[in-house]
């Protein structure tokens, strides 16, 4: 039962709903601005059919009353045909053109040609009714009734088409714009977008400069200004496609509107007349532009997926750092527990075994200890679990394999924002780190290596850079790698792969690799920025030159 009386409820609130706003936009209009046609085109293009009952409802309640409230003066026939609501005629051609022409196409695009047709056919219905409304009107004694004219017909035509202009294409718009606001901050998103700016900065106060223009000039003057208001206009829909003309038409057509002076002013209809021009020649234009708007935001859907993808890659090197933590610890717990049962084994063999054999196993266990707490070392360093992370950089593996080449090894590290970064940034950092002197290692031997950390946060997003100087060893040298090559591949537990990995994974943290050669040193650069899931991405990537100012 209370599925039905809701169901009532909402068909007597549309009624309700547009029985006052009839009435409100009826008291703003003019013969030739009429808002409540705009309204009729409005809700037969969007309200789905279950409610047009309640339209239809909604309609005949005020232009009944409109009608025999003045049924004295302009006889009971005028009365009659003026309650009947011209809903009820423009519904079959909206129901129609709504089956035979979707208003929006299944990719979101809108059927401007749809639109604008059901405009004229809803502008047309309108000037019929208005005429034949006042070909029954009774003037009291002594008054001629009004003729119906071409002039009258074409003047409420032109009222009925410039009032849908002024309603239907901004609630067409607001239509695609509301569904994807549903809480205050996207509100206040939307509000404080590029959309309301350029209303707000671009249309606003050129045409209250027009208005203004219009009242203290002369006639010619006013009227030069009555029709630039379309540029406006034509401004927004160059900005924004169709929507920029809807919002931007119906301010224009409102401007326009104000600068009236008499009513029924000739110079106000002939204005207006080349504003429902442009304004519908600009919709379509608009709805042509429209690929290029939908353009930038696929573009900023693919740059969120993008991220999406970024983050996810991120998440994924994380998961991995920390298997790698874990199996660096279970293998010196297998090294520890090797080395007790080896000693407890050559505890018991020691009264059978000669000095020189216990003396071989002794040094083959111990030799089996090395190479796990190498290999552990390798995988995740135990410098950093046990030190953290600027003895890693300055006390680690780095400086072992260093020394194995016979280079002095040098880090410095800078900025307090370094700690504040994701623990991932801080592991990727050490990786690249490794990876770059294998890359410098690979390609000659070196002298002495510098390491240059830097943290740093721009925008609330925090970043790092490091740079690796290496001297470089003399030119007899060059060209082939160094003798300990590949033992300081192992030492760090890197793949050696070259620049080309190194690019990807600083890619993968948004970051960005430089490298300059000289006669002496070879440098390597690289920007890496925190985490995604740290800081949520709401600024461009910085440059290596936005953070040398920063």
């Amino acid at each position: 039962m209370r599925p039905r009386w809701d169901g009532w409820l909402g068909h007597v609130a549309v009624a309700l709903a547009y029985a006052v706003s009839y009435m409100l936009l009826r008291s703003m209009s003019v013969s030739h601005w009429n808002l409540p046609a705009g309204l009729r085109v409005a809700c037969l293009l969007l309200v789905p059919y279950r409610y047009w009952p309640a339209l239809i409802v909604g309609e005949t309640i005020p232009v009944t009353y409109l009608g025999w409230s003045n049924q004295q003066d302009f006889g009971w026939i005028w009365a009659s045909l003026m309650s009947i609501p011209p809903i009820l005629f423009s519904a079959p051609a909206f129901a129609w053109c709504r089956r035979r022409m979707p208003l929006f196409h299944a990719d979101g695009r809108v059927n401007m040609a749809m639109a604008l047709s059901t405009i004229l056919v809803g502008a047309l219905v309108t000037a019929l009714a208005s005429c034949a409304t006042l070909a029954t009107m009774q003037m009291p004694h002594g008054q001629h009734a009004p003729a119906v004219t071409a002039r009258i017909l074409l003047g409420y035509f032109l009222g009925g088409f410039m009032g849908a202009l002024t309603l239907a294409p901004a609630a067409m718009a607001l239509r695609l714009w509301l569904p994807g606001i549903k809480t205050p901050a996207a509100w206040l998103a939307a509000l404080r977008g590029r959309f309301v700016t350029d209303c707000a900065l671009g249309v606003v106060p050129p045409l209250l400069l027009l208005m203004w223009l219009a009242f203290v000039g002369n006639a010619e003057t006013m009227q030069v200004c009555r029709i630039a208001m379309f540029l406006p206009v034509a401004w927004m829909t160059l900005r924004h496609g169709w929507p920029g003309a809807a919002a931007a038409g119906t301010l224009a057509s409102v401007a326009v509107q104000l600068t009236e002076t008499v009513v029924r002013d000739p110079s106000v209809i002939q204005a207006q007349t080349l504003i429902a021009f442009a304004i519908s020649t600009l919709l379509l234009l608009g709805s042509r532009l429209v690929p290029r708007v939908e353009t930038a935001q696929h573009d900023a859907s693919d740059a969120g997926d993008a991220l999406r993808g970024f983050e996810l890659a991120q998440q994924g090197l994380y998961q991995e750092e920390l298997r790698l933590r874990q199996t660096a610890e279970a293998l010196e717990r297998i090294g520890v527990s090797m080395r007790d049962s080896q000693k407890r084994l050559l505890d018991r063999l020691r009264p059978v075994l000669p000095d020189n054999l216990e003396h071989m196993y002794s040094r083959h266990a111990a030799i089996t200890q090395h190479e796990m707490h190498r290999l552990a070392d390798a995988l995740y360093p135990r410098t950093w679990r046990e030190r953290g992370v600027p003895a890693t950089f300055r006390d680690g593996p780095l400086l072992r394999a260093a020394s194995l080449v016979g280079a002095t090894y040098e880090c410095d590290l800078a900025g307090s924002a370094l700690e504040l970064l994701a623990p991932d940034v801080h592991m990727m950092l050490y990786r690249l780190a490794c990876e770059t002197m294998v890359y410098v290692l690979a390609r000659e031997p070196v002298r002495r290596i510098r390491l240059q950390i830097r943290g740093g946060q721009t925008q609330g997003r925090g970043w790092v850079v490091m740079r690796m100087t290496c001297a470089r060893a003399v030119p007899a040298h060059r060209g082939k790698p160094a003798l300990e090559w590949k033992q300081v591949v192992s030492l760090l537990g890197t793949n050696g792969q070259g620049m080309s990995s190194i690019r990807d994974r600083a890619q993968i943290y948004g970051g960005t690799v430089h490298q300059r050669d000289t006669q002496d040193q070879l440098c390597v650069s690289l920007l890496l920025h925190d985490a995604l899931r740290a800081a949520p991405f709401t600024s461009p990537v910085m440059s290596f030159q936005q953070v040398a100012s920063a």
